[in-house]
């Protein structure tokens, strides 16, 4: 159980550290176009940077269980790292929301860059 909670642990901590890299080198070319691209990307970055923190701090909560062993302090750690991935699905949930909108909103925009005209609804 110990070697399961270091690897583990580490494992998450690692995964959030490359996550964040890869939020701020990019995962490709970003053209940032207008204020509304900037706007949005502001805030995918923000939400992006709370999944990360979550991401690691739940591995640094699954190291201390693997430390303590089972008893109190491993069930307490246990439970605050389900509930920070169920805040993490929450916030995935959101960030596909808001993605959703700004694609909605950047439709015509799109159109009229590619096709020549806005037959928006």
């Amino acid at each position: 159980m110990f070697a399961g909670g270091l690897i583990l642990g580490f494992t998450l901590i690692a995964f959030a550290v490359w996550l964040h890299h890869r939020e701020q080198v990019g995962w490709g070319e970003r053209r940032d176009e207008s204020e509304m691209d900037n706007l949005y990307f502001a805030r995918r970055t923000v939400g992006r940077r709370r999944v990360h923190v979550l991401f690691a701090f739940s591995g640094g909560l699954i190291l201390v269980s693997a430390f303590f062993g089972p008893g109190f302090v491993w069930g307490v750690c246990w439970m605050l790292v389900m509930v920070q991935l169920l805040v993490v699905v929450v916030l995935a949930i959101i960030d596909a929301a808001r993605t959703q909108r700004y694609h909605r909103s950047k439709l015509p925009e799109i159109r009229r860059q590619f096709l020549g005209d806005d037959k928006s609804p």
